[in-house]
């Protein structure tokens, strides 16, 4: 029998990962919800975060997930998992998440005031959202740390970088 390699059985045998691919989050994003300690209902809710990033989600799926972490009540997980990524891609889908579920993120306002406060304006739209979404009344405290974390943001858009001043000295005569 000849011993010389078919090209056909090529296609049996996979190409070897690149690993240096794997750092490109531009070819491979790794999601890391820590799931350390969880309950069942728990492990449902970092189940409905990953589902997230499925690539052909459509807006029903969406409206259904969102729907799904309102009622799981996962203000705490989403905000957790924002923190763990420093993908923006992620913490855009995530931010996206927290204002369409409509829960209250008031707990986290300074962490939605940082991602507003970031270089990727879709990141900064969607944290700004959350931020404008908060019904909760903030105390006067968090309010002025919150204007001297935009004020003094280096990379951010400065149309949203206004927009979001201007938004947060509102809240201050209230």
């Amino acid at each position: 029998m000849n011993n010389e390699k078919n090209n056909d059985d090529n296609f049996l045998e996979p190409e070897p990962i690149d690993p240096k691919k794997l750092f490109n989050e531009e070819e491979y994003s790794t999601l890391i919800v820590n799931r350390e300690g969880f309950d069942k209902k728990q492990n449902q809710t970092a189940d409905l975060i990953e589902s997230l990033f499925e690539k052909k989600l459509t807006r029903l799926e969406q409206e259904a997930i969102f729907d799904a972490l309102k009622i799981a009540n996962a203000q705490k997980m989403i905000v957790d998992t924002i923190q763990s990524t420093n993908n923006t891609y992620e913490q855009t889908i995530l931010c996206q998440a927290a204002w369409e579920c409509g829960l209250d993120f008031s707990n986290y306002f300074l962490v939605f005031v940082t991602l507003a406060c970031k270089e990727d304006d879709m990141l900064c739209i969607e944290a700004f959202t959350v931020i404008d979404s908060t019904e909760t009344i903030i105390s006067t405290e968090i309010i002025t740390q919150a204007i001297a974390i935009v004020t003094n943001a280096k990379k951010v858009n400065p149309i949203i970088q206004n927009d979001l001043l201007e938004h947060l000295n509102s809240r201050l005569s209230e």
